[in-house]
Formats: C-alpha cells, sequence, structure tokens
C-alpha cells in the first residue's frame, strides 16, 4: 500500500504538466533570443504566463517568473524595503520565507500575534497602524493567505484595507491557495509556487501591481521585463502554467474527505484536538494532535505503513521541530509532542481515509497496550 496525503508539502505532477515538461525540452530556443526558435521558446512563457495570471485572477502582465515562492516573497520584501519601507509588520502565522527575509531586510520587524483558532490579530494590526511613526516610511504587511499547517484561511481583505488606506504596501503569499479558493486578493504583491498544484519544482510566481513599487532582487539581463535576471526556465516555467490551468478543477471536491477523515479520527479517539477546525480551513487540510502523541513517531510508524503525512511544514531541510503554527496561536500545550498533517489532492479517495484512520487506530491500541 502507498497513500500519498502530504500535498500541501508538494503535490505530484499530473500527466498533462509531465507532458508540457518534455514538450518544452524540445524546443531548443533560448525564450530571450530574438530568432524562430527563440520565438517558439517565448511563446511558451507567454502561453504559462496567460495561465497562471488567470488562476491567480490577476492580468497577465504583471506576473514575474521566479525560482519559487520563496524567491517571489524576497523579492516582494526587498522592493518595499527598498523604496522606504523601514518598519515590516509580519504575521507570526506565516512560512519562514516571508519571517526571514524580513529579519534579513535590515528593516524594523514587528510580529503580528495569532488568536487561538488561528487567524492573524487585526486588532492588533490596527493599534500598530493608528501608532505609525511617519520616521519609518510607508507601512508594510506580509500576511499569509492560508497556513500550511492549519490550513487556516486568513481575513486577508479587512487586513488589506486596513494596510492601504494609510498608504501602506501588502504581500499576500498565497502559496497554499492556489487552486484551493478564490485567489480574489487587492494586494500589491502576491506569490505562489509551482509544486503546490502539481507543477514542477523550483518554479514560483509573483504578482507586482502597476501601482506597486519594485526592485529586482537578482540582477544580470533584461529577462522579465528586467524584473527578474536569467535564462528563462522555459519547461519549469511551461509546467507551471499547464499545472495552473486545471488546478481547481483537480483539487476540487477535497473537503468530503477531510470532513470524513476527521469524523472517523474523533470517532475512534475521543481526546484528540483538531486545531483550525472551529474557523474556515483549506478544503483538504486536517491538524491535529492527541494525548500521548509523539508526532514524530506517528509519522515513522505510518511511513513504514505506506502513509505519507507530515508533523507540519516540510521547507526546513526536513527538520521536524515544534509548529511554528501552534507556537503563535498559544496552543503548544495542547500538542507538547507534535501535531500531525494530512492534507489531500487530486487522487485521493475515501479508501485513503480509511486506510489512514486504520493506521491511526493500530497506532493508538499499541500506545495504550504500551
Amino acid at each position: 500500500m502507498s497513500v500519498y496525503l502530504d500535498h500541501n508539502a508538494t503535490s505530484p505532477a499530473p500527466q498533462s504538466v509531465i507532458d508540457a515538461v518534455a514538450h518544452a525540452m524540445t524546443v531548443v530556443g533560448n525564450a530571450s533570443a530574438q530568432h524562430a526558435h527563440g520565438r517558439a521558446a517565448a511563446a511558451l512563457v507567454a502561453d504559462a504566463r496567460e495561465s497562471v495570471g488567470l488562476a491567480m485572477c490577476q492580468c497577465a502582465q504583471d506576473i514575474v517568473f521566479t525560482g519559487s515562492g520563496t524567491e517571489a516573497i524576497n523579492t516582494a520584501i526587498h522592493s518595499a524595503v527598498s523604496n522606504g519601507c523601514r518598519h515590516l509588520l509580519v504575521s507570526s502565522l506565516d512560512h519562514p520565507a516571508s519571517i526571514m527575509a524580513a529579519e534579513a531586510s535590515g528593516a524594523r520587524v514587528t510580529l503580528l500575534p495569532a488568536t487561538p483558532s488561528g487567524q492573524t490579530d487585526l486588532d492588533a494590526l490596527a493599534a500598530i497602524l493608528r501608532d505609525w511613526d511617519d520616521a519609518d516610511g510607508r507601512p508594510f504587511l506580509s500576511m499569509v493567505a492560508a497556513n500550511s499547517e492549519t490550513g487556516v484561511i486568513q481575513n486577508t481583505d479587512p487586513a488589506i484595507d486596513l494596510v492601504q488606506d494609510v498608504g501602506g504596501l501588502v504581500l499576500i503569499d498565497a502559496v497554499q491557495v492556489l487552486g484551493k479558493g478564490p485567489m480574489l486578493y487587492p494586494a500589491d504583491y502576491v506569490a505562489v509556487s509551482a509544486h503546490k498544484i502539481g507543477g514542477p519544482q523550483g518554479v514560483g510566481a509573483l504578482y507586482v501591481s502597476p501601482d506597486a513599487p519594485f526592485t529586482p532582487l537578482i540582477h544580470g539581463g533584461g529577462q522579465e521585463q528586467r524584473r527578474r535576471a536569467g535564462t528563462l526556465n522555459v519547461p519549469g516555467i511551461a509546467g507551471f502554467g499547464a499545472a495552473a490551468r486545471d488546478a481547481s478543477e483537480r483539487f476540487s471536491g477535497l473537503a468530503p474527505l477531510r470532513d470524513a477523515l476527521q469524523a472517523e479520527l474523533t470517532a475512534i479517539d475521543p481526546g484528540i484536538v483538531m486545531f483550525g477546525a472551529d474557523d474556515a480551513r483549506l478544503p483538504n487540510t486536517l491538524f491535529f494532535s492527541a494525548p500521548g502523541l509523539r508526532a514524530m513517531t506517528a509519522m515513522m510508524r505510518f511511513d513504514l505503513a505506506g502513509l505519507s503525512v507530515s508533523t507540519g511544514t516540510a521547507c526546513s531541510s526536513g527538520k521536524v521541530g515544534e509548529s511554528r503554527a501552534l507556537r503563535a496561536m498559544g496552543r503548544i500545550e495542547d500538542a507538547p509532542d507534535g501535531a500531525v498533517r494530512v492534507s489531500f489532492g487530486p487522487g485521493n479517495t475515501m479508501n485513503d481515509v480509511e486506510a489512514f484512520a486504520n493506521a491511526w487506530a493500530d497506532l493508538r491500541k499499541a500506545k495504550k497496550a504500551a
């Protein structure tokens, strides 16, 4: 048995993406070249830009392809700091890419607290903005659209309004939302990544509003309208475009799987704690703990049983530690030895729900017998 339940870390490529990448590998031109071969490569990039822009609900011309979602986030923060933002407001629920890029920027950084339910505390944001020091330049907010661990969907619209109403800039990290929910973010910058929707790893994109300041992070040639130097990764970009075209269709219908698993696990173990269950979540994500659960041990046992799950985010060189989200929410005491994340995706079925529920039942029986 082999069951993949870690789509928030990366989602396997469908055949359409594999075919798009394979075809792009046969197009020999450099997308920056002016001859016929170069124009053929450029056409693949243009088609992908249209598809990614459509999936993001943004104009294709405002999309900058990057080497990852992390690079997209870093580019937005670099642009803001380079253009006078000297105090960065970052949600404590953000990905390390946002938090660490802000801390490395040289600007002052304030981490916004989170509520126990898993939302960024907008009252704290409003209080900071009311007392804003003009010496800090324009306010800048970095906010994740949905936390990768809990799946809790953030209240981005009121946060964007609060910051933009005082002339500030907003970055939304929508890496986990692309393909799984609405992408209507009136922000200045929006970051996404290909591999979360079955595209190739190592490709991302950043939406840059026409009114937002921009300073390149990578210098060199004139690629991407001089916004991101370096030879374009045509096969990766083509694969991103293919993934974006039907992402919302492929990732639809996952909430029943999540809800069925939540019900089964709760029936097996009434003491289980479901994080974010009282708020709107990504339709594919379940994050939980239980008394006596050692998340790392559980993950290894699931792996031996052929079930791939996560103890949370998988973006720290394979390191497993305490949950960043639960620490921010003040919920570490509810998961002293970690929590398990199950994230569904295309191809998962109710059979996978049953397989995980059975493995969980076996795990808890073994715990009681020990």
